[in-house]
């Protein structure tokens, strides 16, 4: 089938049916509520703001509100632990695709706020996925995290530049070739820990209960909505943070440390277009770019 047949076949499984994206009014989320809508999907966003802003929920999606909003206007928004407020919301719409991105996304401090890791990343991707099973959606896309290879966030890779991590049991992080689907996960911290066990909950529901998943794991993704005030994970954010305040960039050991950065709309549209692609159903996609930079020549 040639590109334009592609298009065309996507936007018709597209059209006129229900995507709910949760963690939409954050940085990758907004950005692939924004495609989806696109697609000509009807999009339900939920959020709970602790990490993104209503401002990023792009216009003509549905903001979902928290229970709490019906007596509390200025209330926070859903919250994927909310098994009601999950129960309320499949029981109204009729959901086709469930865009699964809502994570507390901070690697480093995973370790020291592991029962929220946890009950957020893993308790609260269960309950969405309870859901999904029950009311048989046609597709759960999974944004996982290249963290499922080994503990490559940012600040402390930055810091540990001599550092020779092994994610496959024969390959280091320090090497230039890229990492692939077929490199076993181990990951290091609680984070990339909850990641993978949710992955292998997708497949143990596949096996048991046939609901289809897309498996996606970007890395270093950068780009318009991004949180430039996290100091914990991506580089880009870190650098603008200090740009914005005037600091030096701080670069750890010689900064040859490398990334491979990948621009937000070279990946937010695969993830939307994941589930409408039958031959990527039931499969697992690092998503990025394979060109490598250090960090040096990153503040250059």
């Amino acid at each position: 089938m040639t590109g334009c047949g592609r298009c065309v076949q996507e936007v018709a499984l597209a059209r006129g049916k229900t995507a709910l994206v949760t963690g939409a009014a954050g940085f990758i989320g907004s950005h692939v509520a924004r495609h989806c809508s696109d697609l000509g999907m009807r999009v339900l966003a939920l959020d709970d703001l602790s990490g993104g802003f209503r401002a990023n929920v792009p216009e003509g999606v549905t903001f979902i509100q928290g229970r709490q909003q019906h007596r509390c206007p200025d209330a926070e928004g859903g919250d994927i632990r909310d098994a009601q407020l999950l129960e309320r919301i499949f029981n109204e719409h009729e959901v086709h695709y469930v865009y699964h991105l809502a994570a507390y996304a901070a690697e480093g401090l995973s370790h020291f706020i592991r029962s929220y890791n946890y009950r957020t990343n893993l308790v609260g991707s269960v309950e969405i996925l309870n859901q999904a099973i029950k009311h048989r959606v046609h597709c759960f896309v999974f944004t996982s995290s290249i963290a499922v290879y080994g503990s490559i966030n940012d600040l402390s890779q930055m810091q540990n530049p001599n550092r020779s991590l092994s994610t496959s049991g024969h390959k280091a992080l320090h090497h230039q070739q890229g990492l692939k689907e077929e490199d076993r996960p181990t990951p290091e911290d609680p984070y990339g820990i909850a990641k993978f066990a949710f992955e292998l909950d997708l497949q143990a529901a596949k096996e048991l209960f046939g609901i289809d998943f897309v498996i996606f794991r970007p890395h270093n993704v950068y780009g318009p909505h991004q949180n430039m005030f996290d100091k914990y994970r991506n580089v880009v954010g870190i650098f603008i943070n200090q740009i914005f305040h005037g600091q030096p960039l701080t670069i750890f050991g010689s900064g040859e440390q490398l990334r491979a950065f990948s621009y937000i709309d070279d990946v937010a549209p695969i993830l939307a277009r994941g589930p409408l692609q039958h031959r990527a159903r039931n499969e697992i996609f690092n998503v990025g770019a394979d060109v490598a930079y250090s960090v040096a020549r990153l503040g250059v």
